[in-house]
């Protein structure tokens, strides 16, 4: 549970049953975003917080639901009340999309996910990969990226990490590897444009938070990145 947290993107979250009232109410219930919401309101399954865009008023939370390819396949976005009501919890752990690769590539991804784990990340997984472990739902296809979150604390570790997926990512047969470096502060990088800017391929880097983006061309990144709560105290 991180409820005591503030909400951050990729976090995902479970409605109650008042907060579900509150999000289909102004639905026309023939609709088809009304039928499916409720069908994702039966399942219990959860909603994950996106970037918060500048316009909400206090108390709002804007969310994601990417629906199945049997749904439509598009993406519903949501503004919900935030309140202490809700559940809080996050992707599947990344060692768990084994049982989605073929048996031929299991092992190696177990062995990854181990050496990730050594060097202090216990990555997720998310997009299509962990909304299918999640849902049970058909959301993977052919030519779909495997998207990582990697919680880290530092630029060495983050270096570390990303070396281990550019080998991994050149292994035959291997869905093309993706995903956020997470920084404590609410940073968050795509690892590949990590890697183009501290190698000097590229001058600058794009810098995702949960209140906006920003471009970073300077090449300084703290050796340990701040907290959000001690970055709130401050």
């Amino acid at each position: 549970m991180i409820a005591q947290l503030p909400a951050r993107r990729h976090h995902l979250i479970t409605l109650d049953s008042t907060a579900w009232d509150q999000v289909l109410a102004d639905l026309e219930p023939s609709s088809h975003t009304y039928q499916c919401l409720c069908g994702w309101q039966a399942q219990g399954w959860p909603l994950v917080v996106s970037r918060q865009p500048g316009e909400l008023r206090s108390g709002q939370l804007q969310v994601g639901i990417p629906l199945p390819t049997d749904w439509g396949r598009q993406r519903l976005s949501l503004i919900i009340p935030q309140t202490r009501s809700l559940a809080w919890g996050s992707f599947p752990p990344a060692h768990e999309a084994q049982t989605l690769l073929p048996v031929s590539l299991a092992q190696n991804w177990l062995s990854l996910c181990q050496h990730m784990q050594t060097h202090g990340c216990t990555a997720q997984v998310y997009g299509s990969y962990g909304w299918e472990l999640i849902t049970g739902q058909g959301y993977i296809r052919e030519g779909s990226d495997l998207d990582l979150l990697l919680p880290v604390q530092s630029a060495t570790q983050a270096d570390r990490l990303v070396q281990l997926l550019s080998v991994a990512n050149e292994w035959p047969g291997f869905p093309r590897l993706d995903g956020e470096l997470l920084f404590p502060d609410d940073a968050a990088i795509a690892w590949r444009e990590w890697q183009q800017w501290r190698s000097g391929a590229s001058r600058k880097v794009m810098i995702k938070r949960t209140h906006g983006l920003r471009i970073q061309s300077h090449s300084d990144w703290p050796e340990h990145t701040p907290t959000v709560e001690s970055s709130h105290a401050a």
